[in-house]
């Protein structure tokens, strides 16, 4: 069975997701099983490499390519999303000492090295079974980063904090605020306050859109698609929103 993914080739057989082999495989490899050892099974557990693909566990449940139904947009789900990246961190802050640095990863870390970074976590790539979240999937952009660089990405995806013309966007500014707040008190205040999370939430996007062009610039014809439909000057007209409605209130 074929799966819908941000990369083709990605399929199922019974209970593995067989996906084509990259130069960071191994190294994400190391990391699922370390988390799986240690108790945290909210990833996919790495099953085996062949010369040319990987295997990891389906985590079963449903995945959503755009906004995350209504009767999930509650503030109990920002919540327990919120200890769910808290307890991943937690536990990628205690493996950030086995790496040797040598390890070629897809993204480059632009921050301190505090834990290991999703990095790209968004509905898309979270599971979710009965509007429980069953954990998170594709790890071709785990790096060693910050805790505010996944935070930010993740609150300016799951708020969402979007400009109004997003087709991704929901919500109104005070609903957006509410969730904001809540989701920080429960992963924990101490690492990080309001404001530098917005601060931050643009330094990624600003990121992303260099990540784009770049690739774009190498003939990465997903990332040319994904110009092309209109991705990359929707990330500059929420940047620009984010700096105008958020990092200054």
């Amino acid at each position: 069975m074929n799966l819908h993914g941000g990369r083709n080739n990605i399929y199922k057989i019974d209970e593995m997701v067989i996906r084509p082999l990259q130069p960071w495989t191994k190294d994400v490899h190391l990391f699922l099983k370390y988390l799986h050892d240690q108790g945290f099974t909210g990833v996919p557990k790495p099953m085996g490499l062949t010369q040319h693909e990987e295997r990891v566990s389906f985590l079963e449940g449903d995945v959503y390519t755009e906004n995350l139904p209504l009767e999930m947009q509650t503030d109990a789900f920002m919540i327990d999303l919120a200890k769910l990246i808290r307890q991943f961190h937690d536990f990628g802050a205690r493996y950030i000492h086995k790496l040797t640095g040598e390890e070629p990863w897809m993204l480059t870390a632009k921050t301190t090295v505090e834990t290991m970074c999703h990095g790209d976590l968004a509905p898309y790539n979270t599971v979710i079974m009965d509007n429980q979240i069953i954990g998170f999937i594709d790890f071709d952009t785990l790096h060693p980063g910050s805790r505010i660089w996944d935070v930010a990405y993740a609150l300016y995806r799951f708020v969402p904090v979007m400009h109004p013309e997003n087709p991704e966007d929901l919500g109104t500014h005070e609903d957006k605020q509410r969730k904001v707040k809540l989701f920080l008190q429960a992963y924990g205040s101490e690492f990080f306050n309001e404001r530098e999370c917005f601060d931050w939430m643009v330094l990624r996007l600003k990121y992303l859109v260099d990540f784009m062009t770049e690739e774009a610039s190498k003939g990465n014809e997903t990332v040319i698609s994904h110009i092309e439909a209109g991705h990359l000057e929707g990330y500059l007209k929420d940047i620009h929103y984010i700096q105008t409605h958020w990092c200054n209130q």
